[in-house]
């Protein structure tokens, strides 16, 4: 069973909050994904029984509570690539075309102002400046001293195309350039080209401008409630090396779900699978390549240039349903299997027993970005005895072109792996590499496949086996993806699942049905520190599996705990409960592989669930209780696992338990790591050490006129999704507090005056708080530092800010890390 999730009322006051402190309407700020203006209502139905009719349940429904989502600007800036338009090596004389990607971030339609300038640093440049909306295909010069563009559509409103342009600087290479001279161009003006960003005047400025009111598009009456942000990034190039850029575009491919029918086999039972595409934003080949934003290609038979994810309907299988992201279309094709998918014809219209289906959209992807919310599903056809069903994604688009009627460099990718655009694991470029940089020149036709799986129980592909992109090249130079297989077979008359609630056939990372999990956390007090061997006495944690009789036969299901793989990892004196109807029985673990009953109420026996019928699914309970100076998960890198067997026995011959699953139920201690550091930049006094000036846990020793820079890690330590059906932890409404002026002995005194000269011994460097991801910061001055504030800099504890309340946007999944920095001068 998971944690209980705060109410949502409880997190509209907790917003509204965070406005009131900061000075805004009261309107409040939601995830910027969310469209601007949209109106929000929460009705609490209550149910309570009395203790006189404890029988009867009583309900109430309360009165309607409603907010309108506040208009937020985002604004961000990537660089996205430099091209040599001579190609080869950077040589004097040469044009070269520094790239960037500009994205509505916020939550509503707006525009972008865009000086007609760059900054360059080298010997280099700068000509006039050039934009595209149309993913390189055209591009126009700036008309004057600057840009003001037209509609950019918020990424929340899902038009098409959406969220973002093109702008490319033209640098010429200067006489007397040097071998290995950097040539640095930066668009916009921000401190360490910070994203998103409230704007602070500068020349050279690159950030939103509000609509007018009454725009098309669903402008939102009214001022954006965060005002103005800007964006810059900065791209490089060096003389005499080859400038590399690429998009490199990864398709991730899992198996999301499995629906029989009841009826005897496989036949018409369903599989359903889901799909992703990260635009990645740096480079995971090691060969230097600049990632590029995702163009669209050719696809015949749908308007315009087009981003495909394509599908084929797996052999034995047939097309149920397709569901696709905000923003996309699907589109389906019946030309022959043997056609490659970028050759196909598809439709916008759906047709009868499609051949492979897909989604599409035009525009870029920048890099960075992550499309969710591609799903299909199939059903069995016909009534097998048995199905093996194997299947691979594909992705089709280019590199946004700098030549004129001419197509950007093809990019394609299948699923199944991690490598980005079907680059081998030793790095090997797909297609024809004529100058050997690592990005491929083209793909010929032999190293497009057609996705479709001909041998699903040995495919050509290789597989995915544990169903979580994970798969490797069969040889290190080969390259391509690998399938996701499933195989289902005809009941037999014992047969038993077990998994998490409600998902009795899970599986879980090895791709097989016994290590499919639940994951769960106790709560952890305060001042726990990880990293310093801190323990704690955990409150039990309970949990709620389901078991299936995936048999034919009736039988009495039998619950018993297992040793985890590794006999320690489960401490010893934990205890574990399991509880069915009205039985329960209490294990004690020694640590070593054994498990004791020390109380029941089944005369010692374990649980046994009588006569459940073929395809009948029973819900139990379980509950573990880790003992004292039980460690930190966040210490360890790991949970608390618990695993649970159930066994089926059809003959009433208790003895002879005839088929067994398990499923894992994982206690954490706690699973979102927090490690803070601190690096020192120069700022206006001398040079620090290179010790200093690299971001470390270790004391470090600024001098007046430097620049601390603290940067907060936070990552989920937790068990990803890797499988189907397994409950996962992951971070909500994580709010990291950075109070300058508190703690017992002022453990916590940046913004403090210590040394009593009447100016606090840092400032805070405007513009410099910010997240790696979506977050509102709130800033507060004075000492207690209780007084909301604006990004300001002074010298006393009023003027300046003395608290960064960072509330982190949406959630920490599994495995994800993220950042807050901000920055202090020393005064």
């Amino acid at each position: 069973m998971q944690p209980r999730r705060t109410p949502r009322r409880a997190s509209q006051l907790l917003a509204a909050t965070f406005l009131l402190t900061t000075g805004f309407p009261l309107a409040p700020v939601f995830a910027e994904g969310t469209q601007a203006g949209t109106s929000i209502s929460n009705t609490a139905n209550v149910t309570y029984r009395s203790p006189r009719d404890p029988g009867t349940t009583i309900n109430a429904t309360s009165n309607t509570v409603s907010v309108q989502v506040a208009e937020v600007a985002g604004i961000t800036v990537t660089a996205s690539g430099v091209t040599d338009v001579d190609g080869g090596q950077v040589e004097v004389g040469d044009t070269l075309y520094y790239t960037y990607s500009l994205t509505n971030v916020g939550n509503d339609p707006t525009s972008f102002r865009i000086p007609n300038l760059a900054r360059v640093t080298g010997p280099g440049t700068p000509g006039t400046l050039e934009y595209s909306i149309d993913g390189g295909a055209t591009w126009t010069a700036f008309p004057g001293s600057e840009l003001l563009t037209n509609t950019i559509p918020s990424l929340a409103n899902g038009i098409v195309p959406g969220g973002s342009i093109l702008v490319r600087v033209p640098v010429t290479i200067a006489a007397g350039a040097q071998a290995n001279d950097v040539v640095s161009v930066t668009l916009g003006d921000t401190p360490g080209d910070a994203q998103n960003q409230a704007r602070s005047p500068n020349g050279g400025d690159v950030y939103t401008v509000d609509n007018p009111d009454g725009t098309p598009g669903g402008e939102v009456t009214g001022a954006p409630v965060n005002g103005v942000r800007e964006a810059s990034s900065t791209a490089q190039a060096t003389v005499n090396q080859t400038a590399r850029t690429y998009a490199l575009a990864t398709l991730l491919k899992t198996r999301t779900g499995y629906t029989p029918t009841g009826a005897p086999g496989p036949g018409d039972d369903q599989i359903s699978y889901g799909l992703s595409l990260r635009v990645e934003n740096t480079d995971p080949t090691g060969l230097g390549i600049t990632p590029a934003p995702l163009a669209g290609t050719t696809v015949n038979g749908v308007a315009g240039s087009n981003i495909l994810v394509s599908d084929a309907i797996p052999l034995g299988t047939t097309f149920v349903s397709a569901v696709a992201p905000l923003g996309w279309q699907t589109v389906y094709t019946s030309s022959a299997i043997s056609i490659d998918a970028n050759q196909a014809t598809w439709s916008t219209t759906p047709i009868a027993n499609p051949t492979r289906v897909g989604f599409v959209r035009t525009g870029t992807i920048a890099p960075g970005t992550t499309v969710t919310g591609f799903q299909i599903t199939v059903a069995v056809a016909g009534t097998p005895a048995s199905i093996t069903v194997a299947n691979i994604g594909q992705l089709f688009g280019s590199t946004p072109s700098q030549t004129v009627g001419q197509p950007g460099v093809p990019v394609y990718d299948e699923s199944g792996d991690q490598n980005p655009s079907n680059y081998s694991d030793d790095g090997t470029p797909p297609g024809t590499d004529s100058n050997g940089d690592g990005v491929p020149d083209a793909l010929p036709d032999t190293d497009i496949d057609d996705g479709f799986v001909n041998t699903p129980a040995s495919p050509e592909t290789g597989i995915d086996s544990g169903n979580n992109n994970s798969g490797q090249d069969s040889t290190p130079t080969e390259g391509g993806g690998e399938a996701s297989v499933f195989t289902l077979n005809t009941p037999v008359p014992a047969a038993v699942s077990n998994g998490p609630d409600g998902a009795p056939t899970a599986t879980g990372p090895s791709g097989t049905d016994n290590d499919d999990f639940t994951n769960a956390s106790s709560p952890v007090p305060p001042n726990l520190v990880a990293g310093t061997n801190a323990t704690l006495d955990p409150a039990p944690v309970a949990f709620t599996n389901t078991v299936l009789n995936s048999g034919t036969s009736p039988g009495n299901i039998v619950l018993t705990p297992q040793p985890p793989a590794t006999l320690d990892h489960l401490p010893a004196n934990s205890t574990v409960t399991i509880t069915a109807g009205s039985s329960s029985v209490t294990y004690q673990y020694d640590g070593a592989g054994n498990y004791t009953i020390v109380s029941s109420n089944t005369g010692g026996n374990p649980i046994q669930i009588n006569n459940v019928q073929p395809g009948q699914q029973v819900n139990y309970g379980v509950e573990v209780n880790l003992p004292l100076n039980t460690p930190l998960s966040t210490d360890i890198n790991r949970g608390f696992p618990v695993p649970i067997q159930a066994g089926i026995d059809t003959d009433s011959n208790i003895a002879t338990i005839e088929a067994t699953n398990l499923t894992i139920d994982r206690v954490y201690t706690g699973y979102l790591r927090t490690v803070k550091e601190s690096r020192i930049l120069p700022g206006t006094g001398p040079a620090p050490t290179a010790a200093d000036s690299t971001f470390s846990t270790t004391q470090k020793t600024p001098a007046p006129g430097n620049v601390i820079e603290y940067r907060i890690t936070y990552t989920n330590i937790s068990e990803p999704q890797s499988g189907t059906g397994n409950i996962i932890l992951e971070a909500e409404q994580v709010v990291i507090d950075e109070n300058g002026v508190s703690g017992a002995n002022n453990t916590n005194n940046w913004a403090r005056d210590n040394d009593g000269n009447g100016i606090i011994d840092t400032s805070n460097i405007v513009g410099s708080a910010a997240d790696s991801g979506a977050s509102t910061v709130n800033f507060f001055s004075g000492n207690p530092a209780t007084t909301g504030a604006v990004d300001q800099t002074g010298t006393t504890a009023t003027t300046d800010v003395t608290r960064y309340v960072n509330t982190v946007t949406g959630i920490v999944a599994p495995q994800q890390s993220r950042t807050f920095t901000f920055r202090r001068r020393v005064n």
